[in-house]
């Protein structure tokens, strides 16, 4: 069965300490395949065009097929990764990021793999952050390595009716768009740090070929330095034709309104959080899902709303998946009748 949807994006395996200390290791993580399950809340297939280690673990494999990713775009490489992502998060909501360690590390340096105490998780951080200065080679030394291309996207896949393009670097985003663009699907892209590195007029080739565009808002303001979150979008909205949406973490997500010449709010659904990884990419799949169902860019938001708490709620993109879409809907009808 081909997929109705497709996320373009990283297949990982994560390890998170989360704000209260609670201890996940080796989960499934990656921004297309949080963005699969993002958009999983509300089709049944969603393809994956990702590359991943061939030793990635195959219980966590069975579990993404069998919760509707279809893997069949994944590439599969014989590489060994010495190291694994590591998140910590604090009360705050704000994570260390770019500490590197296999997920042994943890208990091989006498630590407990459950939960830490604060003292704890500070010393943990220590012992990565001076791993960080050894040579070792984890997810982000594998992306560069092993580029996605167009090739490895399924002939039968020709036909879905949304593409959404998570942070990948730059020609890998052009040669996606090269191959997506013009087949009459909705195609949607968060920039990630890729691409928020750019100038507006270096982005301007790619934006022309989107139907959505998904910054957050820490990319917002790199890409229009000094300006407010309001201002930007509009700089941004002049210079592009498609739907602009800047996601806001736990404040939700702005929808810009060109007729109004101003956001639209759409706020966070109230969850209990256990781990915000993957959030934002959760929502650009439940946002792409959104848009190519309904065509209403507001509407699509709280779609992505409601995929990113059903991510924040536990951990890793796996445990994100859900048991049954019609869950999804529900909570749209609820929210609907509270709106009116």
């Amino acid at each position: 069965m081909a997929p109705d949807l497709i996320t373009v994006g990283g297949l990982t395996v994560d390890n998170v300490v989360a704000a209260d200390g609670t201890v996940a290791l080796d989960v499934a993580g990656g921004n297309g395949a949080f963005s699969a399950a993002g958009a999983l809340n509300w089709v049944r297939r969603v393809g994956l065009v990702s590359c991943a280690v061939a030793s990635y673990p195959k219980e966590t494999i069975a579990r993404l097929e069998a919760g509707g990713v279809d893997l069949a775009g994944v590439i599969w490489r014989d590489a060994t990764l010495s190291a694994g992502s590591w998140f910590l998060y604090d009360d705050a909501g704000r994570r260390d990021e770019g500490l590197t360690a296999p997920g042994n590390a943890l208990a091989e340096a006498g630590f407990p793999t459950d939960r830490l105490s604060p003292a704890q998780r500070a010393a943990w951080r220590s012992v990565l952050q001076d791993r960080a200065q050894r040579d070792e080679t984890g997810y982000s030394e594998f992306r560069v390595l092993h580029p996605l291309t167009a090739a490895q996207v399924p002939a039968s896949w020709a036909d879905a009716q949304g593409i959404h393009l998570a942070p990948s670097a730059l020609a890998v985003v052009g040669e996606m768009l090269d191959f997506f663009a013009g087949k009459g699907a909705v195609i949607t892209a968060d920039p990630g740090w890729q691409l928020a590195d750019l100038s507006l007029d270096e982005l301007g080739p790619i934006l022309s070929r989107l139907d959505a565009f998904l910054p957050s808002e820490v990319e917002l303001r790199a890409l229009v330095p000094g300006a407010s979150v309001s201002d930007a979008l509009a700089k941004v909205a002049a210079r592009f034709s498609g739907v602009l949406v800047v996601k806001m973490g736990p404040k939700g997500a702005l929808v810009w309104d060109r007729s109004a010449g101003q956001p639209i709010d759409v706020p966070a659904r109230k969850v209990a959080t256990r781990d915000p990884t993957g959030a934002g990419d959760s929502f650009c799949g439940g946002f792409l899902a959104g848009l190519v169902e309904s065509g209403d860019p507001v509407q699509a938001a709280r779609f992505g709303a409601i995929s990113a708490a059903r991510t924040v709620s536990t951990f890793g993109a796996a445990d994100a998946l859900p048991e049954d879409t019609t869950l999804a809907r529900a909570a749209l009808q609820q929210e609907a009748s509270l709106c009116h």
